[in-house]
């Protein structure tokens, strides 16, 4: 155990939950330098997570720049374990370093004012029209009714579902998750052989295709589980007693996004 690693993990990573309880775990058998040998059931346990929660939150850390694998990569030796290295000059104690919006908000979040900016006036600004129109046209009464009655229409409209690109917004505001360790398609997913990689491939097709788009849901995370229960963009094929298996459309996502 180093004591100054695990200060430094507390006065500096930006994260909260399971990744900083991760965070400390790796702390706690690190030495000085920062290395550590722990395996993914020593992992889980001390932080009372499942193995394949543990190792989604590990993955993560590494995905973010906070870990680094040094050695053993695939396991290495049978009864061998990775080598992990927390790169202590990413604690910084800045939250900028965090590129997947895990971590509690940064400079970046002003763009989330914009967004909102762009879709919550619409509403009001057809409302508004419609009340200088009946300033300037009060004598038709005719007129007045047909300029007002596009803004209920365009409220309604409003309130059934938003954007993804705006649903990722909020989950940055709020410190929330889009999907949390705990979501029940992480289970689905190791229960049918779909390895992490590959739902990373998956959120970020789901991604690709629907943040350019004004495509609404009212629940985006379920959209997300269809899409990977359905298997909408056929980026894998299963056979039976068999893990899943790459799709030729799935290589060419799993390299676009690597």
């Amino acid at each position: 155990m180093s004591i100054a690693v695990m200060t430094k993990v507390w006065a500096s990573y930006p994260g909260a939950g399971s990744e900083l309880l991760a965070m400390l775990a790796l702390a706690d058998w690190a030495d000085d330098n920062g290395r550590c040998w722990p395996s993914m059931a020593s992992i889980a346990s001390k932080t009372r997570l499942s193995r394949s929660q543990a190792q989604r939150i590990v993955h993560g850390l590494i995905d973010a720049g906070y870990v680094s694998v040094t050695g053993n990569e695939t396991g290495g030796k049978p009864g061998s374990t990775r080598q992990y290295q927390i790169n202590l000059k990413a604690l910084t104690g800045s939250a900028d370093a965090t590129p997947t919006g895990r971590t509690h908000a940064t400079g970046s979040e002003d763009a989330t004012g914009s967004t909102h900016a762009q879709e919550g006036p619409h509403p009001c600004a057809e409302t508004g029209r419609a009340h200088a129109t009946q300033t300037v046209s009060e004598p038709s009464i005719t007129v007045n009714t047909r300029e007002q009655a596009p803004a209920p229409q365009m409220a309604s409209k409003e309130k059934s579902g938003t954007t993804l690109k705006a649903f990722l917004e909020s989950c940055k505001e709020t410190g929330e998750k889009p999907f949390p360790e705990d979501d029940t398609i992480f289970d689905y997913a190791e229960k049918v052989g779909i390895d992490n990689e590959m739902m990373a491939v998956a959120w970020a097709e789901f991604k690709a295709r629907l943040l350019p788009t004004t495509k609404r849901q009212k629940d985006w995370r379920a959209h997300f589980r269809n899409a990977v229960r359905r298997n909408w963009y056929s980026l894998w094929f299963l056979k039976e007693g068999e893990a899943a298996r790459w799709t030729t459309a799935g290589e060419q996502a799993r390299r676009a996004a690597a």
